[in-house]
């Protein structure tokens, strides 16, 4: 949020390095309530999860631009907030002084009237806010050509950016080009689509990813020399779905780990006796004495948060520059929800006890699953674990955490016949496979890992020595 003599803008936040564009879920506040500094506002997805926005300075919240559902770029404007100190002069609530789109029709909201400006600005210069100075020098509008709706014939943001939008002649100092955000720009160059082709949604009609995405699907109009692609039909019996942004973000991300990365896969099969013990020995404990219910996904963490400090190249990333190396453990866990796979990140796991890692661990997956993960929750990772032993999993290959080298996944704890002391016994046995990107780790040392991890597991006081 910035502010400028009259209001207190609010804009659309930026939740991390990666972010270009956020949804707004919903308004946590109505227009005309009070505002108070750190306070949630309102909520936004991005492409990883749903995150409160809070207040940054106190106020009254006066007009909301935009709506539920709506997807804008990073520093968009989503309402104004006005200041404690001016609310005073707002004697009472007048028309919108910015004309009202059509979803804003109908609402009456207060805004604040800057009668010493006006008295003062000389007939020859124009009256407008500062937002609407800002936007009109950002997109080379001539503000003398534009006529103002707000009080006195004030120019408001609004009217700029209906100049713009509108791409009136005599508005513009020069032919606007078509807005294309950077993702969408990209993402067209690679699948060969023309751009002028494709019709925008976003804000002031920029072209976005969705855009050219659903261009792809309908089967789009192509670029000179590239790739003839095939009509997508939908067959009769079948309905098309958007995936959400959570969704959409996994399958880029697994897409590139998959085509960038060489995947190699180790696996072992580890007598689970002895885990099995330790757990029965401890659960009935850490639930009364500390009020955690310790898992075996806790029990796996531990043994490899503690194991992975001796090889180092298992928490190494591939970089164009070199081996980008790491000290310190931080352990993604994947956890699966409603929403889709999320990976929160357990950060000095190695220095963690087991009481604290299955607290952190029960905290992060709990947040995980009521969709209020924040962005430095998925930060840093190193190293990944994934268990689908709770869904009767034997065994699989998991893909690869960009940019990690290395993600260990655990199949169910069952029952099978296994040979002890020349005879055949039932034993609990339990499969971990390794995968691993070659470009980093080589067969011999993603071995040593898991061989040792299986020692220890099978051996649990070995971790001690």
């Amino acid at each position: 949020m910035s502010s400028d003599s009259a209001m207190i803008e609010i804009v659309m936040p930026r939740m991390g390095l990666t972010m270009e564009s956020g949804t707004l879920v919903k308004w946590l506040k109505q227009e005309g309530e009070a505002v108070k500094s750190g306070e949630p506002l309102l909520e936004i997805e991005t492409d990883k999860s749903v995150v409160e926005v809070e207040a940054l300075d106190d106020g009254i919240l006066a007009q909301i631009l935009a709506q539920p559902g709506e997807t804008l770029a990073v520093g968009a404007l989503l309402g104004y907030l006005a200041p404690q100190k001016e609310t005073q002069r707002i004697v009472t609530p007048v028309q919108d002084a910015v004309q009202p789109s059509p979803r804003m029709e109908g609402k009456s909201v207060p805004t604040q009237i800057d009668r010493t400006d006006e008295a003062s600005t000389a007939a020859s210069k124009v009256k407008a806010s500062p937002a609407a100075r800002r936007l009109a020098k950002q997109w080379g509008i001539a503000l003398e050509q534009i006529a103002g709706s707000g009080p006195g014939g004030r120019v408001v943001a609004w009217n700029v950016a209906k100049a713009y939008e509108k791409n009136i002649t005599q508005a513009v100092a020069s032919p606007l080009p078509k807005r294309v955000s950077p993702i969408a720009q990209r993402l067209a160059a690679e699948m060969g689509v023309d751009l002028d082709h494709v019709q925008g949604t976003g804000p002031l009609g920029m072209v976005t990813r969705q855009d050219v995405e659903k261009t792809l699907q309908a089967g789009f109009p192509e670029k000179e020399g590239a790739l003839p692609g095939g009509e997508f039909l939908l067959p009769p019996d079948a309905t098309l779905e958007q995936p959400g942004k959570v969704q959409q973000r996994m399958a880029e991300r697994m897409t590139q780990s998959f085509t960038t990365a060489p995947h190699f896969y180790l696996q072992a099969e580890v007598d689970a006796r002895p885990l099995v013990a330790l757990r029965k020995s401890l659960v009935e404990v850490f639930d009364k004495r500390y009020g955690v219910h310790l898992t075996y996904t806790d029990l796996l963490l531990y043994f490899c948060a503690r194991l992975l400090p001796a090889h180092p190249m298992l928490m190494a990333q591939w970089s164009e520059k070199g081996l980008v190396k790491f000290s310190r453990v931080h352990i993604g866990i994947a956890v699966d929800t409603e929403h889709g796979l999320f990976v929160p990140v357990m950060r000095d796991v190695h220095q963690l006890g087991l009481v604290e890692i299955s607290r952190q661990r029960s905290e992060l997956t709990n947040k995980a699953r009521a969709g209020k993960l924040l962005p430095q929750d998925y930060e840093q990772g190193v190293f990944t674990l994934t268990n689908l032993g709770m869904l009767r999993i034997d065994a699989f290959q998991a893909i690869l955490n960009p940019p990690q080298a290395a993600i260990l996944s655990a199949g169910r704890i069952r029952e099978r016949p296994m040979v002890q002391d020349h005879q055949v016994i039932a034993g609990e046995m339990v499969t971990l496979t390794l995968s691993a990107d070659h470009r980093v780790l080589d067969g011999g040392s993603a071995a040593r890992f898991l061989d040792q991890l299986v020692e220890w597991l099978e051996n649990p006081s070995l971790s001690m020595a």
